[in-house]
Order: structure tokens, then sequence, then C-alpha cells
């Protein structure tokens, strides 16, 4: 099974940042990071420090996931030069709903891959919070190592 990553449009975009936010910030929230009432206001500031702007800004790549000609995905990815080696970073990669659990997560990442190495990129990083067993299972099947923890202690 093969996926097309192609370039996000305007829409799909406007879609996703609105949702991404959300995920973003119940993500921290749920993770124990972040308090709720104060969630969606950190994770606009981060969202708006990495893409200021959104679309065309410089090193991301915010790419559709197509299967057949459709979207069913997104991906938004960093590529930039590190010590003197080109390196990406997923920061998002989603299928919709329903298409988990058809493969697709396995030939996304197949063809994130391929799309990095086209552009030279030697070494791919990304980060998944504890609570998700299910990427965190499919990463380690496609060969990402796990490079380091962050542990929290929460106080009374």
């Amino acid at each position: 099974m093969s996926l097309e990553l192609t370039s996000m449009t305007e829409e799909r975009f406007n879609q996703y940042y609105k949702h991404a936010l959300k995920a973003y910030a119940d993500e921290h929230v749920k993770a124990g990071n972040w308090k709720e009432e104060e969630a969606i206001q950190k994770a606009r500031q981060q969202f708006e420090q990495l893409l200021p702007d959104g679309l065309e800004t410089k090193d991301h790549h915010l790419l559709s996931i197509l299967h057949d000609g459709e979207p069913i995905g997104i991906l938004w990815l960093r590529v930039q030069s590190n010590h003197q080696e080109k390196q990406a970073i997923i920061f998002d990669i989603k299928l919709d709903e329903d298409q988990r659990g058809k493969g697709f997560g396995t030939a996304a990442m197949e063809a994130i891959d391929e799309y990095a190495q086209s552009m030279g990129v030697q070494q791919i990083r990304l980060h998944v919070f504890a609570h998700n067993q299910r990427a965190k299972s499919l990463y380690e099947k496609m060969g990402y190592d796990m490079t380091g923890y962050q542990m929290s202690k929460r106080l009374s």
C-alpha cells in the first residue's frame, strides 16, 4: 500500500490548525503538564512560535497524506541542518479517525522515510506522549529508538 505526501491546501491547514491546537492542549493536560484552564493559550503560543508564517514558515513542511488521491491524514515535518547533518522532526502526524487500523500508519511512516531521504535527511526524530501506547508501538516497529525520558512529579 503506498501513500502520497502533498502540500497542504490553505483550507486544510486552517482546519488542521484549529483541531491541532485543541488536541495538543488536551494531550498536555492528559500528561499532567498543563492545567486545563491554561492549555489552549499555551498551545497557541507554541504554535505561533513554531509557525509564525503558517504554511509558508521556513523549513516546515505541512503535508496532506493521500490514499488514492483522497486526503486521509496530515503530516507536519521540520527539516533543518544540525551539526553538518540534515535532520527532520515530526511535529505531528495524524490519520483521520475513520482511516485508523487499516495499515495506513505503517504506510505513512514509510512515505515519510522516502520523503525525508529525497531531501537528504539522515535522521528523523519525534516526540510521543508516554500515554500514547498505540503510537509508541508503531514508532518502535518502524525502527525508532527511545532517546530519553522526561519525568515529572506533582506535589500537592
